[in-house]
């Protein structure tokens, strides 16, 4: 009569926790000793602009969009000259630089224009008004020039829905003035902010 064979439990189970591991690292699968926090999963921003006084539209940063809004600006009457078409303009981007409010931060709003930009003349002897910059369009962050373009298409600083041309210094005479318009694509996906078609 032929003996049974012994099983060799100790061997294969050795085998299979080898070929376990082996997979489980082929997966890029660390184990790990000590559980991980990663906090809370991310929260959606409100955006709920707080209801504000003065009526003028400024747009800001918040979840990934561009939003206006209402900030209290001193106005003068409506700017027929380029000098105050200058200073209009100015006004807006200083509303636009510079942390917002807290209870427009603790909506989510941030603001991308930088605290340096100034609008430093203005065209009205052409087809189209021109604003210029002290730094060229094309220079700017998307979302900083989302904000800029929205702001001044829904200001006194161009006709309402009329296109916003944006020049840079006059020394970038090689670089053409750009012309958008302040769209829902524009609002919604500032990354994807391209000129209107001349």
């Amino acid at each position: 009569m032929r003996r049974a064979r012994p099983r060799r439990t100790g061997a294969s189970t050795a085998v299979a926790a080898v070929v376990l591991a082996l997979a489980t690292a082929g997966c890029g699968i660390r184990s790990m000793d000590v559980p991980v926090d990663d906090g809370p999963a991310p929260t959606r921003a409100s955006c709920a602009a707080p209801e504000g006084a003065g009526g003028t539209e400024v747009f800001l940063v918040c979840d990934a969009r561009v939003e206006s809004v209402e900030r209290e600006l001193d106005r003068q009457a409506p700017p027929e000259e380029p000098a105050q078409r200058i200073a209009l303009a100015n006004a807006l981007l200083g509303e636009l630089q510079g942390d917002p409010p807290d209870e427009e931060r603790a909506a989510g709003f941030t603001t991308n224009v930088p605290e340096d930009l100034r609008v430093t003349g203005a065209a009205d002897d052409r087809d189209e008004p021109l604003l210029r910059l002290n730094r060229h369009p094309d220079d700017l962050p998307a979302f900083a020039l989302a904000q800029v373009i929205c702001t001044f298409a829904q200001s006194e600083v161009f006709a309402d829905d009329a296109p916003v041309t944006l020049g840079g210094p006059d020394t970038a005479a090689d670089r053409r003035e750009r012309q958008y318009t302040c769209t829902s694509a524009v609002r919604h996906r500032p990354d994807t902010l391209r000129p209107a078609a001349p």
